[in-house]
């Protein structure tokens, strides 16, 4: 029986959930997660627990926010008037938003808090600060696979609520809305 090393290319099945037991993530049946041990682009946590794993081995992780997503950091909520964004989409709270800055760059956030002249925009990932319980299971082993330094990410959770695209205003006129 094949067991995982560094290097393997591994489909794994993945459930995702928080302490309490919600399930934020799971792949679809057939619909495997591919990770090439060792390369850093799933949780390296995750990948060093899944070496010495053999085909069919089932095992749940726990991750401290660290080894997640991240701590929740207060800095990352905005409030903003309403008026430096331009949108042509009704915005509730818990809509989330993708912003394309100026400078080129994506992010997201999520809608906190609105009142007739502000927006609160919380840009923290959604799992920010909370510990997540990630059960894996090997379904196939290949072995032998050259570990590619690019980094990128696995994950995209599941969505309540379509994400709203939200641009910034590049003049300082503000025409009047209609709705």
């Amino acid at each position: 029986m094949k067991v995982v090393k560094d290097g393997d290319k591994v489909n794994i099945s993945c459930e995702v959930k928080l302490e309490n037991g919600d399930i934020c993530f799971k792949n679809e049946e057939e619909k495997y997660i591919e990770v090439v041990v060792g390369e850093g682009k799933f949780f390296p946590v995750v990948e060093n627990e899944l070496k010495d794993m053999k085909d069919g081995e089932t095992k749940t992780i726990t991750l401290e926010p660290k080894d997640a997503f991240g701590q929740y950091i207060d800095d990352l909520v905005l409030e903003t008037p309403k008026d430096v964004f331009r949108y042509d989409v009704d915005l509730d709270v818990g809509s989330r938003v993708k912003i394309d800055a100026p400078s080129g760059k994506t992010y997201y956030g999520t809608v906190t808090k609105l009142t007739e002249e502000t927006l609160t925009l919380d840009l923290n990932h959604p799992l920010a600060g909370k510990k997540i319980m990630i059960t894996i299971t090997v379904v196939s082993i290949e072995e032998n696979q050259q570990p590619s330094t690019e980094k990128k990410s696995w994950f995209q959770l599941k969505k309540t609520k379509k994400p709203q695209k939200v641009k910034p205003k590049r003049s300082t006129i503000n025409p009047l809305k209609t709705k």
